[in-house]
């Protein structure tokens, strides 16, 4: 899995420089071999062309955007595709090749070209100064550190979210049996749907101690091989490390 992380930022434009002291900070943690941690100052063609070279799985964007918030406040939004016509997509690369930075902009260019990422996360700051200069107002120095939780957290709840997508073809149709196991299975995997479109837990780890239990009494389906049981428990696996982490912690 390669999970592109980036940086989108103004350089020297106050608080609109976020993005790109955001991946200074990171660039200095253990973030993991398949995570590539990069600055985008450049145009959105640019972007697009990176992206179709990498083809990563997911793309998490940090920035400090305009958008008439109060200042400081903290947005994450989990994007679909926008579906431009070529009128629009003209214009985007118009601006685009101008030079013009925003992250709106590069997920238009790179949806319009075909290599969006099937999951795209945008995490915003508020801007209060977008005069040039270096250094973030106080209000945008807080909405950093808000930020950057919020997109560790992303990073940490790839791996999960990218088995439920690996186990969901698996459990559709007749393939396997119907069974208790499989009924609380189908349940976890929406509320994890849920979870990567909200960021809320909601009842994940409830259902995921009755899918433990269900297993554990031998309530599973006909018809399971190898390979399903080690996606089933690989699955209450990762719930058991993101729990320590992201609950306990």
């Amino acid at each position: 899995m390669v999970l592109f992380l980036g940086g989108v930022s103004e350089l020297f434009q106050s608080d609109l420089d976020l993005g790109r002291l955001a991946i200074e900070r990171l660039q200095r943690e253990d973030l993991g071999h398949d995570i590539l941690v990069e600055e985008l100052h450049y145009g959105a063609v640019a972007v697009a062309q990176r992206l179709q070279d990498v083809q990563p799985e997911t793309l998490v964007l940090i920035s400090a955007v305009r958008r008439g918030r109060p200042p400081g406040s903290v947005e994450r939004r989990r994007l679909d595709a926008p579906r431009l016509s070529p009128a629009e997509l003209q214009a985007a690369v118009g601006d685009a090749v101008t030079g013009y930075v925003h992250v709106d902009l590069i997920v238009d260019v790179a949806a319009g070209l075909g290599v969006l990422p099937p999951r795209t996360v945008v995490v915003e700051v508020e801007p209060e100064k977008t005069t040039s200069g270096e250094g973030l107002s106080p209000s945008a120095e807080s909405g950093l550190e808000e930020a950057l939780r919020l997109v560790r957290s992303e990073l940490r709840r790839a791996p999960l979210l990218r088995l439920a997508n690996e186990i969901r073809p698996l459990i559709e149709g007749d393939r396997l049996q119907p069974s208790a196991s499989r009924d609380v299975l189908r349940q976890l995997l929406r509320e994890l749907t849920k979870l990567d479109r909200d960021a809320r837990w909601g009842r994940t780890f409830a259902l995921r101690d009755q899918l433990r239990l269900s297993i554990a009494h031998e309530v599973s389906s006909e018809g399971m091989d190898h390979r399903d049981w080690a996606l089933w428990w690989g699955l209450i696996e990762e719930l058991d490390r993101l729990e320590a982490v992201e609950v306990d912690g």
